[in-house]
């Protein structure tokens, strides 16, 4: 399966994410639409592959999609530290054993390799954990795969108070009060909060205020990818130059996956998951059944296993599932839609999606 190309899908993403009301795709039209997907991949891949030989002209409005911006400044760099230190700290877990970053490793785009981490309560978790890299520039796309969490301080409200880091799942569950108490009596915090927020008082609406100032600032590291973006023709391979041309074009990986974020914020069924609702039981709508949150695909590459679910082991394991599209069903996404690759077109695919890793990533550091 494949997602329609970014500059066909506007009106077709705008029923999906709103609606999902268009469900199926007649046979005939499905032909028709897959003869001008693959017509409109050769015409996004030709001027791609062309570009290392001089002509380029045609690569640089698409590769402009593509172009980092400049870092977000803080606003408050004492409130950024005190939050980073709070992140990794387990006093603001209910046991003191557990931190934020327990489940969000720095060096794999603040996230785990475990399919289920384990919580405070020693209980694995329902889904993998999302990547935090990225997420201040996501405006205000609600957070989670799930979408449950209107705001990063609402999410880590909820972890902290009745969620992974609550011990919920116990005989002896934490008051946040107790929490609250830890972190005031530390002299330490005391001074930082002191110093990040004068006059205000150490409660869990100040602690989670500092944790999500933090998180907004988390860049993903600057990639082979980015520099090939940025003009430098030799820092990925002409493999990866292919997979990007399949990526935003035949692939139609860019639909979802799109921008220099690689993500839409949105909420899409791909036919993974049989038992969790994902969207459609937040919403309470059947037509989001089983539809979760487009993760960024930066540092993709060193988080497998893949999926909310941890269903797919490898990256190739991910391009096949949407050449078959998982499981047919009334709440799959329209966008997606039949497509066949090459051996070589799936190896494509992957090396293009290893040049996202950033600079420094995948090596343990900053815990």
């Amino acid at each position: 399966m494949a997602f329609l190309p970014k500059t066909k899908t506007t009106e077709v993403a705008k029923r999906a994410t709103q609606s999902h009301k268009m469900r199926t795709f007649k046979p005939v039209a499905t032909s028709i639409v897959l003869g001008a997907i693959a017509a409109l991949g050769l015409a996004w891949a030709e001027p791609l592959l062309a570009q290392s030989s001089g002509a380029g002209s045609a690569i640089n409005s698409i590769k402009s999609d593509y172009r980092r911006p400049a870092p977000h400044p803080a606003d408050n760099k004492a409130l950024v530290e005190l939050g980073r230190e709070l992140f990794f700290d387990p006093c603001i877990s209910a046991s003191g054993k557990t931190a934020c970053a327990s489940c969000h490793f720095p060096e794999l785009g603040y996230v785990v390799p475990d399919a289920h981490p384990r919580n405070d309560s020693g209980k694995p978790t329902s889904r993998k954990s999302q990547p935090l890299i990225g997420l201040g520039y996501a405006a205000n796309a609600p957070v989670g795969w799930d979408g449950r969490s209107a705001t990063l301080e609402a999410q880590a409200k909820a972890s902290i108070s009745t969620g992974s880091m609550s011990m919920r799942e116990t005989d002896t569950p934490v008051k946040v009060e107790i929490i609250e108490e830890r972190v005031r009596t530390s002299p330490e915090y005391a001074a930082k909060f002191k110093a990040a927020l004068p006059g205000r008082a150490i409660d869990i609406e100040a602690i989670i205020l500092a944790v999500a100032t933090f998180e907004r600032t988390l860049e993903p590291g600057m990639a082979p990818f980015d520099r090939w973006i940025a003009g430098d023709e030799a820092a990925i391979k002409d493999s990866a130059k292919r997979g990007f041309a399949l990526f935003t074009g035949k692939a139609g990986c860019a639909a979802c996956h799109g921008g220099w974020r690689f993500t839409d914020d949105q909420f899409h069924d791909i036919g993974t998951t049989t038992t969790d609702q994902g969207r459609g039981r937040e919403v309470k709508d059947p037509a989001l059944n089983f539809a979760f949150k487009t993760p960024t695909l930066r540092s993709v590459a060193l988080r497998a296993p893949y999926m909310h679910n941890a269903s797919l082991a490898t990256l190739a394991d991910v391009v096949r599932h949407y050449e078959k599209g998982g499981i047919d069903r009334p709440s799959r996404s329209p966008m997606l839609l039949p497509i066949e690759l090459t051996d070589q077109e799936r190896l494509d695919l992957v090396a293009f999606m290893e040049t996202l890793t950033g600079d420094g990533e995948g090596s343990r550091k900053g815990r």
